[in-house]
């Protein structure tokens, strides 16, 4: 047993050198695929984030908790909290439901509404449609 405590104390000590965005995709890729419930949106039992930092020891609990944070404002995963149904745990058993309050807060959620997010985009993309051509003039002038 002492092997597999030396093993993780210097997993942990070698991922920590590591720059908190490597750790935080390094944890995400161990989640998406260790845990099928991830993997397919499932709606997440509540309190999952207490037997998510459980289940990883080798990883800062706060980075932890920020990919499951991350993994929960996805639009795919907002969706399936809108469904509705069954929540659950990492084992992939049910776990209680989704209550109606909590899929109507899904439903209102900005990501699940898709008319406001292209008009900002393509506005933004013609005002650099219209820039693009003044910038290119200007260094075509310059050289002659």
């Amino acid at each position: 047993m002492s092997k597999e405590t030396a093993l993780g104390a210097a997993l942990k000590a070698a991922v920590q050198t590591m720059s908190k965005k490597k750790q935080t995709d390094m944890i995400a890729d161990h989640v998406y695929g260790k845990y099928e419930v991830f993997r397919r949106f499932r709606p997440l039992a509540i309190g999952i984030d207490q037997t998510l930092v459980a289940a990883l020891p080798q990883f800062d609990p706060t980075l932890v908790a920020r990919v499951l944070a991350n993994h929960c404002r996805r639009p795919r995963y907002i969706k399936a909290l809108a469904q509705g149904g069954k929540r659950f745990g990492l084992d992939g058993k049910p776990v209680g439901q989704v209550t109606p309050e909590e899929q109507e807060v899904a439903r209102q959620n900005p990501a699940l509404q898709p008319q406001a997010k292209p008009a900002a985009t393509d506005a933004v993309a013609s005002d650099a449609a219209e820039a693009a051509p003044v910038a290119d003039a200007t260094p075509a002038s310059d050289a002659e």
